[in-house]
């Protein structure tokens, strides 16, 4: 496809997502809406040698598996079975696959922008790797390790099954990786790369290692562990650390005069995306906020709105003490002091767990559902404002009519990303 010169307006037309609250978009946007949790004390995590037993897991057992045949699933990463699952239910949700989940048009120059922080590290070499050092003799390596693992192989999973021959970037920037994804393949679709793109990140994190090495840098919330509930208490005045979880979130993102020719569904719009960094700390955030500040301003400059066109914030806000008053910082810096401590904010960290790369990817499909549904989602357990903060925070599901809003992630080493979405009004359109 020849680059455009002529920026297009992209359009959401399918969503998928893979949660610990379901597996699938619909259902854990429900389950979101009433304040549920997929937060629960793993089996796989021994409370004598970790401070933090708490997971928001994907339950494998409600796993679907549509799309790859027996011996492929057998050599297939978990975290790209999560991917594909998650990517194919968005094609379905656009209309794009036929009963036996194959395509109904031509998908040869559609691409994937796709993220993930640690591929199969955990789950495909760390085992290896651990059955090396402690069995007996030769150790067997499985033959398709090498191609199981690698970062890139969850957009090669989907594109492989689906014949998706364009643009094709794997993007690994922490816990800002989902948002920033879905920034690319909106420019990807923007700039005439490709028609369309799944744009997203997913994250399988369940290794017992991966929890040791967040409680080293004291992050964790360890104060819940007898009651899950309560743990993520993200912007509240006693928030304590994050609860990891994992998941998958995707966006079929979609050339709006490409997605009317078909007569497709319209969710909504990406109007804007920018990404920036702290240059500050690789892992403390710059406590002004001005980087993150930096990233929402650019993304309106992109979309050319201005702040006050903004209605609502989906916050990246993963319960940590000095993450979450930075990202309150930021918003006041960005949108004004006044427009930004009254507008509606939210976090989504207590429904799911913080989600690593997948975080973003999964809250903007949350965020999508939002302007469709004109539904803010709650901020669980936000039940004690802090003053610092000195935010809007919806602590309840309420209705609101929302022009447009932003979506932000920051992830270790000072990554910052904002998208903004806009509400699809086909009259004014």
């Amino acid at each position: 496809m020849i680059q455009s010169l002529t920026p297009r307006r992209v359009v959401v037309t399918g969503i998928g997502a893979i949660t610990s609250l379901a597996t699938n978009a619909r259902d854990t946007w429900q389950k979101v809406l009433n304040g549920e949790t997929g937060i629960r004390r793993a089996d796989n995590l021994d409370a004598d040698k970790h401070k933090c037993v708490l997971r928001g897991d994907v339950d494998d057992s409600q796993m679907p598996q549509r799309f790859l045949s027996p011996k492929e699933l057998r050599n297939t990463s978990r975290y790209s079975r999560m991917a594909l699952e998650a990517a194919g239910e968005a094609l379905m949700d656009a209309g794009l696959l036929d009963d036996e989940y194959n395509p109904t048009i031509d998908m040869t120059e559609a691409g994937t922008s796709i993220g993930n922080c640690i591929g199969g590290t955990y789950d495909d070499m760390l085992p290896v790797h651990e059955q090396y050092t402690e069995r007996d003799g030769k150790p067997r390596v499985p033959p398709h390790l090498h191609v199981m693992f690698p970062h890139n192989i969850g957009s090669y999973t989907i594109q492989k099954r689906f014949g998706m021959m364009g643009p094709s970037s794997t993007v690994v920037t922490a816990c800002a990786t989902g948002s920033q994804a879905i920034g690319d393949g909106f420019h990807a679709v923007k700039f005439g790369k490709a028609p369309m793109m799944i744009a997203g990140a997913m994250e399988s994190t369940q290794h017992p290692l991966f929890e040791l090495g967040f409680e080293a840098m004291r992050a964790l919330c360890t104060d819940s562990n007898e009651d899950p509930d309560k743990a993520s208490r993200p912007f509240n005045a006693d928030r304590a650390g994050f609860i990891l979880g994992e998941g998958a979130g995707m966006l079929l993102l979609e050339d709006l005069e490409h997605a009317q020719a078909r007569g497709a569904k319209i969710y909504c719009e990406i109007a804007g995306y920018a990404t920036s960094n702290d240059a500050y700390h690789p892992i403390a955030p710059e406590p002004n906020g001005e980087g993150a500040a930096r990233a929402i301003r650019e993304a309106l400059e992109d979309a050319g709105m201005a702040a006050d066109e903004i209605d609502h914030v989906n916050a990246h806000a993963a319960s940590t003490p000095a993450g979450d008053l930075a990202e309150a910082n930021a918003i006041k810096a960005a949108l004004g002091e006044e427009r930004g401590s009254a507008i509606p904010v939210t976090s989504l960290k207590g429904a799911f767990g913080h989600a690593m790369a997948a975080a973003g990817a999964m809250e903007s499909v949350m965020a999508v559902l939002t302007l469709f549904e004109g539904k803010i989602p709650p901020t669980r357990n936000h039940t004690d404002p802090d003053p610092e903060v000195g935010l809007n925070i919806v602590s309840e599901a309420k209705d609101a009519v929302i022009r447009a809003m932003t979506k932000h992630s920051f992830g270790l080493g000072g990554q910052n990303a904002a998208l903004v979405l806009k509400a699809w009004n086909p009259a004014g359109a």
